[in-house]
């Protein structure tokens, strides 16, 4: 199903239970905490479904892809990234169950039946952000110092008392 937003929530049950799936834009609006960090650009994209396999956990799927805008901090100009990334959330409602969740399932807990979906995804979009973002090539007139040579191959600087020394025992 592909909708002109995404919900905020979803009835956790309802979505696993009929195997829906949801596509939509991301809107730059809805996600406050990103935009600390970065610029959310118009024009990404999620999808998300449901599943479950008999006896197992419930499992919602999904793509992210999405460009922001970030300051290169080698030369503090705007950078734009593109972010991709794939969720695999096991869906738990309470803390116990979140301890016997697979190990391939990132455990999201279901308050009163409802997925935060927009909140999710928040934090999955925060967590594709690069730690230093930077341009491939770029050049901020840094020049790094030149490697310094093996200790060993400068003179001492005590060879010249030592020098003094032959002179005046000769």
């Amino acid at each position: 199903m592909f909708s002109d937003t995404l919900p905020e929530h979803l009835n956790a049950n309802r979505f696993i239970d009929a195997k829906e799936e949801i596509s939509g834009p991301l809107e730059p609006q809805h996600y406050k905490r990103f935009s600390e960090m970065a610029t959310l650009l118009p024009g990404g994209r999620a999808k998300v479904r449901g599943s479950r396999d008999p006896f197992g956990p419930r499992v919602v799927s999904g793509e992210l892809q999405c460009e922001a805008r970030m300051t290169c901090q080698r030369c503090l100009q705007p950078v734009t990234m593109t972010l991709e990334g794939s969720v695999r959330w096991g869906l738990v409602f309470s803390e116990t169950e979140m301890q016997s969740l697979d190990k391939q399932l990132d455990p999201i807990l279901i308050e009163e039946g409802q997925l935060l979906l927009r909140q999710a995804i928040e934090d999955e979009l925060v967590l594709l952000l690069p730690i230093m973002p930077m341009h491939d090539s770029c050049d901020s007139g840094w020049i790094p110092d030149p490697e310094p040579g093996d200790v060993s191959e400068k003179e001492s600087p005590f060879a010249v008392l030592a020098s003094l020394k032959n002179e005046q025992g000769s």
